[in-house]
């Protein structure tokens, strides 16, 4: 009708997080104006940052232009200059230095998605066995521990909520990060489920527990060893399932019997009745699910403490279990790396050999270092797509000093993050309303794929992060293995093995089931895929790499001093922000105007810091200026504050020579630092 609008509405996933909630993307005349929940998606509890998706495409900020650095001032080129370059540099570099010269890094809005195949393929041919993604910060610690006792791959579980009679959640706070979870778990509670929170901060979600754990940063894993002391002293476990379906339980007992709640408390400041009433409401729920957050990753027990929760898990009679933890294998997709062509063992982390085999791709953590020292060497490009390393890897000072001494430098981003500001090259991408997108949400515990589709044609310069590689790959003379010319392609590929069809998966915006959601005790049918067959309480595994096969507490390296009285946490989350991301965007930087320290009242007021004063904060590492928040939320021993701020890079802090020994994740959650008014 004349001067009626050309009006639709297009099923897709946000990416703004982890989350992936399904939307309906309403579009007006070729132009996005707004996005809603999709009904039809299991996962459909939007947020702000949904809601700000039109301001975050249609930002001004946005480069929709590949740029090249001359002199030290940008400049726009085409994408065939700009690939012409890159190769022309990879080429040059393999020549003198070797492929093992280049490595690669995909960030969090990768994950699940078609992109890591494509970009692993590239790495193949190429040569380099430096393929690396956000699991070398996040996600793949847990996997490791869980999958340690229980597969022998990466294999996280997943809390199922459904009839639970008791929730633990433990080193996260979803109202922050996952607001469908938080969902999840006060229903459970109005159904009667207890609720534990361990956290050191008194989280809104720990306001409300049954049962507030305020463990000290770092020392999770002894309070996990203190829980199994109680539970096999008190005889609470499952019998049956030890007896039928564990190895290693008489080492484990053993081991246990110097973790008792007395020790616990002197280790973790809980009070020993505290974890001896933790142990019996957990272990005498039937049935209970454990939530388990990145924080407790991100120590030098990150891998331990996740070994103890499984085994936890396990010994309870929790697992696969509706209302318990249960497990689910990813989507069987075709391969899309070339096989063969290089072997991880070469990689620049083939010192985190565990890591390697169980992930299957190596660590970015000893990049900075490798970058510097030329060992074990020469590091001399670098990719990185979707990721803002400068502000999200530990010691920014290094971080930044290696990518400055690179010969090659290519980001790949929306934005030109402080990432993007230290490169040679950069290519503007298409956000994910601008492309279609293969979702595999096996890593929220479900076994659902579906299509994200496209809603707005993008700026004409932005490519889809898949065909980035594609494109790079033909550049370098490897058109034979990228022949895919569209999304539609390339997704029938990935999907022939499943038997399900792109038509198919059309025609159910909301995903498909690959799986059915879930059987009870599998492993009853199927067993475990273990050495042993069983749940591996003791893990021959790590025996054979020489680390400790029962989860063992390793105290922090250093203890707090006179100089650095305090342990500081980094990277608490805000609903509005994803990590360093969408702090430009007006509507969230509302919510969250500033960069803040949180700071109990007691120390606050011993050195003369009020709420708002503007504060200096320093470890061995360096120093970074924000402001106080005063808050009884927090221990007097620690501090917390948010990372990924321009503002006041809390990574400017961090040091990633300590670190889990088995995944290399850096100690962000047990930082030594002070912190002192300006001017005093």
């Amino acid at each position: 009708m004349p001067g009626k609008s050309n009006t639709k509405v297009v099923k897709s996933i946000c990416h703004l997080c982890l989350s992936c909630c399904g939307i309906d993307a309403h579009v007006e005349n070729g132009r996005l104006v707004k996005v809603s929940a999709m009904r039809e998606h299991p996962v459909n509890r939007l947020c702000v940052k949904a809601w700000a998706i039109p301001d975050w495409i249609y930002s001004p900020e946005r480069v929709t232009h590949p740029m090249r650095k001359v002199d030290g001032a940008w400049r726009k080129i085409s994408w065939d200059e700009a690939l012409d370059i890159i190769t022309d540099k990879l080429a040059g570099i393999k020549e003198s230095y070797g492929a093992k010269a280049l490595v690669v890094h995909l960030g969090e809005p990768t994950v699940g998605t078609e992109v890591p195949r494509m970009a692993a393929r590239f790495c193949s041919l190429y040569g380099t066995p430096n393929y690396t993604s956000g699991a070398s910060l996040c996600f793949a610690a847990k996997g490791i521990g869980h999958g340690l006792s229980i597969s022998r791959r990466m294999f996280p579980l997943a809390p199922s909520y459904k009839n639970t009679r008791c929730v633990v959640v433990w080193g996260r706070n979803p109202q922050q990060s996952k607001i469908s979870e938080q969902a999840d778990i006060l229903s459970a509670q109005k159904r009667g489920a207890k609720l534990i929170v361990v956290d050191p901060r008194a989280t809104p979600l720990a306001k409300r527990a049954d049962l507030h754990i305020q463990v000290k940063p770092g020392t999770d894993c002894a309070l996990a060893l203190g829980l199994l002391n109680e539970i096999i002293a008190e005889e609470l476990y499952d019998r049956d399932f030890v007896n039928n379906w564990t190895f290693g339980f008489d080492k484990l007992k053993e081991h246990v019997r110097k973790y008792n709640p007395e020790a616990v408390e002197r280790v973790t400041w809980v009070p020993a009745d505290k974890v001896r009433q933790f142990a019996r409401m957990y272990a005498l729920s039937k049935s209970a699910a454990i939530t388990q957050g990145v924080s407790l990753d991100h120590c030098i027990n990150g891998v331990q403490n996740s070994r103890a929760i499984s085994i936890l898990i396990a010994i309870t009679g929790n697992l696969d279990i509706p209302g318990g933890n249960i497990y689910n294998l990813p989507l069987r997709q075709a391969r899309v790396r070339v096989k063969g062509r290089v072997s991880v063992d070469e990689a620049i982390g083939a010192q985190y050999p565990v890591f390697n085999k169980f992930v299957g791709e190596t660590t970015a953590m000893p990049v900075a270092e490798a970058v510097l020292t030329g060992k074990p060497y020469p590091v001399k490009a670098l990719i990185v797509q979707a990721c803002n390393p400068a502000l999200t890897w530990p010691d920014s000072h290094k971080v930044r000093q290696a990518f400055e001494k690179l010969d090659l430098l290519v980001v790949s981003d929306l934005f030109m993050t402080e990432t993007a500001k230290l490169a040679d090259i950069f290519l503007p991408a298409a956000s994910f309303l601008e492309g279609k997108t293969l979702m595999d949400y096996a890593f929220k515990g479900m076994p659902l794929v579906m299509v994200s589709n496209k809603a707005v044609e993008p700026p004409a310069d932005c490519l889809g992060d898949w065909q980035l590689w594609a494109e790079l790959g033909r550049k370098m003379g490897y058109a034979d293995y990228f022949l895919w010319q569209s999304a539609d392609e390339l997704f029938a590929y990935l999907l022939e093995p499943l038997g399900i069809t792109l038509e198919q998966l059309e025609q159910n915006p909301g995903g498909i089931l690959y799986r059915q959601l879930h059987q009870q005790q599998k492993y009853e049918q199927e067993g475990l895929d273990t050495p042993s067959g069983k749940v591996e309480l003791f893990s021959q595994t790590l025996a054979d790499h020489g680390y400790d096969p029962l989860p063992t507490f390793t105290p922090p390296p250093e203890n707090q001093s006179e100089h650095y009285p305090f342990i500081l946490i980094t990277g608490t989350r805000a609903i509005a922000f994803t990590h360093s991301q969408h702090r430009h965007i007006t509507r969230l930087r509302k919510l969250v105007p500033q960069p803040l320290v949180e700071i109990n009242p007691e120390p606050a007021k011993s050195l003369g810091i009020a709420d708002g004063d503007v504060v200096v904060v320093e470890s061995p590492k360096g120093s970074i200026t924000l402001q106080a928040k005063i808050t009884p939320d927090i221990p007097p021993q620690v501090l917390s504050l948010q990372h990924g701020w321009n503002e006041a890079n809390a990574n400017i802090l961090t040091d990633g020579e300590q670190h889990d020994p088995i995944s290399a994740y850096p100690g962000f959650k047990t930082t030594l630092c002070q912190v002192r008014k300006i001017g005093e």
